[in-house]
């Protein structure tokens, strides 16, 4: 314990990986704390409002502050989520939110809003966004176009793969991010409507319902949960990952337990600082906390991603019912396991791989070897498979781990009667000087050992790591000493969470002004149509009501698409074509798409996701439902990059709050698009693979009486998406369409 200061200060050093950024979910101050103590570099949140986990206990305004400085005070960033979308009377309140949190030093924001990002880059110099996985960034074209919008970091969608995920490395300055650990959305992250549009509860207002997790049956077969997905676990891709560019490692689960956070954050805290090594321990211990149908590797590999038996934990397999006697007031099963349970353990019985129960066993005893007697009031059956869902003693000790902040400590107590205290922490050191505590004294001289007694003192945040003393014949009162202690382990702090702190200061500017005007009423509608026949079949008195008409195939094949340009333009001399373009575009994809764009030079672009924007000039360019304008700061920020045309989204919100006399709004009255898939549900469901592909027309999910229509498009690769059963022509629409 004793060297020299000069010694302590070269020795000194920060062994922990800094290569890449573990990043942690974070629900509460419990939350925090286990994902700091398990060595997380940053973590996520939120607030009780405005964000994609409203449905959590969140933080306040009250006790941010808090959690900022003990973030910092360990040297980790924290990153408040903002990653929903914004209706025009909600906004003050996210710039009161966004103030606030400016002052509590929050150290970037995750915004999924197009209209706040740009509210917020204007308002606000020298801000840190990143965009939100949310936004459905998948593909080089969309991170160039989120990069020039003064993004700094692009959390990717899920289903972004490797390749993309290097070529958005090597040809952007963006950081990215990316999910390794936790639950797999099936929808297309920001453009799932299914709550929000069967039953007002949007997922991109923070309300989802996860109506994905529910049962489903497929053109009346049995009911399973055909839409809910298998946990993914990313522990043997993470060199892959890292080696694309990846410098965010991104845990999902601010909803979860604290032994969850735990568990994940200390396994790939672990596995990052052994060089990605890892063991079938590490993959049990992340099953043990939340296992949903075993893991898979995400969208990387092509895995089956739904697991139809089960839609919850069902953690891991230890054994089987070997008998069950059923008593009076309590029931005994015997359970063959070679894992020691104990009391406090949760498991659960399958039939196959269906649930049947869950067991707390209110005593347990050893019966023989491997053989455990338990006490419950649960049913089991001989023959079912046993599950531990929750290991008592494991999640003990996971909890119990405890992170402190090492520093070092230079006492000098002379005849000069000065106490004079330095200590070092990494790159921060300070030093205090005490008068008039000191007193000459040679029958109780201060020792050594009682300040290293005193400095040991340190409480749950600090820990003495080395001890360097030049001590006289001086005494102290104890009670001067430990109030010494404090005060410099308090200084320390204070620096501490001051070096950690973001260096850019963020200056607000004066507020983005909104026109004010009302949206005129549109004179002009658009068309949709699949087949040009239905265009062309439109009556007389209904055609000169459509100013623009988008082609929505479900195949783009080049010389389908020039056909119909070719009839289309035949026929229709002064109107427009846009191509309604796929929600998901590989790069395979937008080889073939640009293709035709090129070839097409009338052919306009009804744009769907961000890649779209960089496909033709805003004059050739319709923003699409599935972009998600629902505010006038999204409406003005595509009018300031020369977009003229925008439909509104499918969220609910109100038409009459948007304001822009300098563009027309349009609403999207086709049948509703509620889900996109990335995976394809016909392998999953029908087998068959891309070379016998067993897609056919007419595929439907029931959701108890409400029947949904699976449909798909295809470039090079498929997506699908599932929509309302609920069909109108052309015709039909426009009677029904809504004038803004």
């Amino acid at each position: 314990m004793k060297k020299g200061l000069k010694d302590i200060m070269q020795n000194f050093k920060n062994e922990k990986n800094t290569n890449v950024e573990l990043l942690a979910p974070v629900g509460n101050m419990q939350g925090l704390k286990s994902a700091i103590d398990g060595g997380a570099d940053a973590v996520y949140l939120g607030l009780s409002d405005f964000n994609a986990r409203g449905n959590i206990e969140n933080f306040t305004k009250e006790n941010l502050k808090e959690a900022v400085e003990f973030a910092h005070l360990f040297g980790v960033k924290v990153y408040l989520t903002l990653n929903i979308l914004f209706k025009d009377d909600e906004v003050e309140d996210v710039l009161d939110l966004v103030r606030e949190a400016n002052r509590c030093k929050v150290d970037a924001f995750i915004v999924q809003d197009v209209g706040i990002a740009n509210l917020l880059k204007n308002n606000f110099q020298g801000i840190e966004l990143h965009a939100s996985t949310q936004m459905g960034i998948h593909n080089l074209e969309g991170a160039k176009l989120i990069e020039s919008l003064g993004f700094k970091r692009v959390v990717l969608s899920r289903e972004t793969p490797l390749s993309e995920i290097k070529r958005i490395s090597n040809n952007t300055n963006l950081e990215i991010e990316y999910f390794v650990q936790g639950a797999l959305c099936v929808g297309f992250s920001g453009n799932c409507y299914l709550c929000s549009l069967l039953a007002g509860a949007s997922g991109n207002r923070g309300k989802c319902k996860q109506f994905c997790r529910l049962k489903y049956r497929i053109n009346g077969g049995e009911e399973g949960y055909y839409l809910s997905t298998k946990d993914f676990c990313l522990l043997p891709s993470l060199k892959d990952l890292v080696d694309s560019g990846v410098i965010s490692l991104k845990i999902e689960g601010r909803a979860r337990r604290p032994a969850y956070v735990s568990t994940a954050v200390q396994t790939y805290r672990k596995v990052l600082d052994n060089n990605f090594n890892f063991d079938n321990d590490d993959i049990t211990n992340l099953k043990k906390v939340f296992n949903r149908g075993d893991f898979i590797s995400g969208y990387l590999n092509g895995e089956k991603i739904i697991y139809g038996k089960a839609q919850n934990h069902i953690g891991v397999k230890i054994g089987s019912v070997i008998s069950f006697k059923k008593g009076k007031r309590f029931n005994e099963v015997i359970i063959e396991s070679g894992h020691n349970l104990q009391k406090g353990d949760t498991i659960k019985l399958f039939d196959d791989e269906k649930e049947a129960s869950v067991l707390s066993p209110v005593d347990i005893k050893i019966v023989g070897k491997n053989r455990y007697l338990f006490t419950t009031t649960s049913v089991a059956k001989t023959g079912q498979i046993v599950r531990l869902i929750v290991d008592s003693k494991f999640e003990q000790e996971i909890l119990s781990k405890e992170k402190k902040i090492d520093f070092d400590a230079f006492v000098e107590a002379k005849s000069d009667l000065l106490l004079k205290i330095r200590l070092k922490s990494g790159e921060v050191e300070i030093e205090k000087t005490f008068e008039n505590v000191l007193f000459v004294s040679k029958s109780q001289p201060l020792k050594e050992e009682d300040i290293l007694q005193t400095f040991n003192k340190c409480g749950n945040e600090f820990n003495l790591k080395n001890l360097a003393c030049n001590i006289d014949d001086v005494f102290i009162r104890r009670g001067d000493l430990n109030e010494a202690r404090r005060d410099v382990l308090k200084t320390l702090r204070e620096h501490l969470i001051r070096a950690n702190e973001k260096s850019e200061t963020i200056i607000e500017k004066d507020n983005l002004l909104i026109s004010t005007q009302k949206a005129g009423k549109n004179s002009k509608n658009i068309a949709f149509f699949d087949n040009i026949d239905k265009i062309l079949n439109i009556s007389k008195e209904n055609k000169e009501n459509f100013e623009y008409f988008v082609y929505s195939p479900s195949l783009y094949k080049k010389d389908d698409i020039e056909n119909v340009y070719k009839i289309f333009y035949d026929n229709y001399q002064n109107k427009k074509l846009f191509l309604d373009m796929p929600l998901i575009a590989t790069k395979e994809d937008l080889d073939c798409l640009i293709e035709i764009m090129e070839s097409l030079t009338e052919l306009g672009v009804y744009a769907t996701n961000y890649y779209c924007l960089n496909l033709k000039a805003p004059d050739k360019t319709i923003i699409g439902s599935e972009m998600n304008v629902i505010n006038s700061y999204a409406v003005d920020f595509y009018i300031k990059k020369g977009y003229k045309d925008i439909v509104l989204s499918k969220e609910e919100f109100d038409f009459e709050d948007i304001k822009s006399d300098k563009c027309q709004l349009f609403i999207d009255n086709r049948k509703p698009r509620l889900i996109y898939f990335k995976h394809c549900p016909i392998k999953e469901n029908f087998g068959g693979n891309c070379g016998q592909c067993k897609y056919k027309d007419n595929i439907s999910y029931y959701l108890s009486n409400v029947r949904l229509l699976l449909e798909r498009k295809k470039v090079v690769n498929c997506h699908f998406y599932l929509k309302k059963d609920d069909t109108k022509s052309i015709d039909t629409i426009f009677g029904i369409m809504k004038e803004l």
